[in-house]
Formats: structure tokens, C-alpha cells, sequence
């Protein structure tokens, strides 16, 4: 076998470096063992516990399988009450093959399990929040590092500026610039072209139209950029997507959760929740998982095709934008 560790705990409040975190050691246990799979359950679910003994159960093949338990961060009594004790004492049930992760995404519900885990031989993964500007900068380098790109300082922070201080909003626009800048260093002349004062700042015009129930003035701002810039689509889209994952997991808080308890839980600033409180007026439940459908389907078709169906730029265009009008008359 490895020597990996069998249960990993991550906690953080940024879905950008949890998520990172556990693809990092997913490909590493598939990189030591052949034959591993992984289950992913919702611990919210009303048959995670069901879901979990099953992927935890000796199989046919003797197949190894890493089991991720994702979502703690919630009221223990709102969860499986089997499934919290078997997590509090997960040392002593995680079979010989297998691999557990345990995911805690911030706020105070399931510090209980967190706690017990921690006292048990667990490796802890910690995703410490990005809060100073140099933290931000750092992030940004690294980024353009993975993309094997380099970017002159000025051209650094002035794409900060542009864009702002959320991680997948930043990571968005990085991996957008290094597509349409083909030299190996981006300059500051690159960024003021692409980013600043203009195509970044229309992109999210776009976004808080969208959520703030506002087709007609989304789609306008969506026509101008595109006129702008016509390779703007994942950009766009993974900035729609960003805004909608904030505001599903805020619809997921009680109503009269406190804007501090929202700052916790959600890991955002108090200027973001005052956005996007009454944003949330404006979808149901239903209306917020159908636009998860329909962006979904969009970021397939935008990025690398779907299916085997690949699209140009004029129909990318028309895509976004009857999703748009779609998502637009989902809204109370």
C-alpha cells in the first residue's frame, strides 16, 4: 500500500483552496494505487450514512476507494446521527483498503466532529484564508506559475485592482489572460487591454444584473463586452457561476442568520453580503438549482465542448445569451 495518510481532514472557508486540496491528494493516492475510486457524499443528504457504510463495505473486487464526506461545516443534530459517530471514531471503522476525507468549509456547525478527528490520527489539511493584500499578490504568482506564465509586478496589481479580492474570481480571470496573451510575460499594457477599468468591470456588471433580476440591463452589458472582447465566454461564465455558488450556499443559512454569521459561514467581506442579501429575494430554491443546471452545461460547451459538440464564437453567443434570458425568467 501507501503511506498516505488514512483519513485527512481539510477545513477551510474558501471553495477555491478546499477544492484544490482535495484534487492534490486525489491525484496522489491514484498516482500510489491502481485500482482506488472515489465516492462523494453530501453529508446534508438524507442517506449520506446509507451512502457511506455502502462505499466503506468490502467489495467483490478488493478495489480500494477514497471517500470524501463533504459539507460538516452544518448543525450536528441536522446530520445522521450514525454518520456523526462513526466520523467522531472514524479511526477505528475505516477499513484496511480504504481512504476517508473529511471536508469542514467553515462557520461554526461541526466543530464537534472536527474536534474529535483532530484527536484521533488524522492529517489536517488547513486552508488558511486569504486576507492581506501580499497573501492576494502571492496567490496571483502562483497562479500564473501553474499556467507557466510570467507577469511584471505593476501588471500583478493592477489585475488585483481590476478584478478585486475573490480567489475564484481572481483565478478566473488569470487563467482567461494567459489564453488570450500568447507572449510567456504579461505586462501592464497586456492587463489595462484586457482587465482594467473596462472588460473586467462589465463582467461583473453582467453578474450582479443577472442575480439582481435584471435580464434586459445583463444581456446589454454582456453585448458591449463581447463587442470589446469576443473570447470573453469562460471568464463570463465562471464569474456567473462564482456569484450563484455564494448565493446557493447563502439560501442554505437561516433566514435570520446575522450578516457577522453570513461573513463566518460563507467566508466573504460585510460589503459582499450586503450585495448579496437581496439578491437572494429573487430566486427560490428551485430557480437556484435549475441556473446550477443551466451554467453547468454552458461551462462544458464554452470551455471544451460537450458531447462531442464544439462551437464557435457566434454560438457561443447565442448560447450565453439565451441562458441568460433562461436564467432570467427563473426570478420571482
Amino acid at each position: 500500500m501507501t503511506n498516505l495518510p488514512k483519513i485527512t481532514l481539510i477545513t477551510g472557508s474558501s471553495d477555491l483552496l478546499v477544492d484544490r486540496a482535495l484534487e492534490k491528494l486525489w491525484k496522489s493516492l491514484k498516482s500510489n494505487i491502481k485500482d482506488i475510486s472515489k465516492q462523494e457524499i453530501d453529508a446534508k443528504n438524507e442517506d449520506a450514512h446509507t451512502q457511506f457504510i455502502d462505499a466503506m463495505s468490502p467489495n467483490l473486487f478488493g478495489n480500494s476507494y477514497l471517500v470524501v464526506v463533504d459539507n460538516i461545516n452544518v448543525a450536528e443534530d441536522s446530520l445522521n446521527e450514525k454518520l456523526v459517530e462513526f466520523l467522531r471514531n472514524a479511526e477505528a471503522h475505516v477499513p484496511e483498503d480504504n481512504y476517508l476525507v473529511v471536508i469542514h468549509r467553515g462557520g461554526s456547525g461541526g466543530t464537534g466532529i472536527v474536534k474529535a478527528l483532530q484527536k484521533q490520527k488524522v492529517s489536517e489539511i488547513k486552508c488558511e484564508a486569504v486576507t492581506h493584500p501580499e497573501e492576494f499578490l502571492s496567490f496571483m504568482r502562483s497562479e500564473f506559475k501553474s499556467h507557466k506564465k510570467a507577469i511584471d509586478e505593476d501588471a500583478l496589481v493592477a489585475l488585483r485592482d481590476a478584478i478585486g479580492e475573490e480567489l475564484d474570481e481572481l483565478s478566473s480571470a488569470i487563467s482567461q489572460l494567459c489564453f488570450d496573451v500568447i507572449e510567456d510575460k504579461i505586462t501592464l499594457e497586456a492587463v489595462k487591454k484586457y482587465y482594467q477599468g473596462n472588460a473586467a468591470v462589465k463582467v461583473f456588471d453582467i453578474s450582479d444584473s443577472l442575480w439582481n433580476a435584471d435580464t434586459k440591463a445583463a444581456l446589454k452589458s454582456l453585448n458591449d463586452l463581447l463587442e470589446q472582447d469576443s473570447n470573453s465566454f469562460v471568464f463570463v461564465v465562471s464569474v456567473l457561476a462564482s456569484s450563484l455558488r455564494r448565493l446557493v450556499k447563502f439560501a442554505g443559512l437561516p433566514s435570520s442568520a446575522s450578516n457577522y454569521q453570513v461573513v463566518q459561514e460563507l467566508g466573504i467581506s460585510p460589503k459582499q453580503v450586503e450585495k448579496i442579501r437581496p439578491q437572494l429575494k429573487n430566486w427560490t430554491p428551485t430557480s437556484l438549482a435549475n441556473a446550477v443546471v443551466d451554467l453547468a452545461k454552458v461551462d462544458a460547451y464554452v470551455r471544451a465542448g460537450l458531447d462531442g459538440v464544439y462551437l464557435d464564437n457566434n454560438q457561443k453567443r447565442f448560447l450565453l445569451e439565451t441562458t441568460i434570458q433562461k436564467i432570467g425568467s427563473y426570478a420571482r
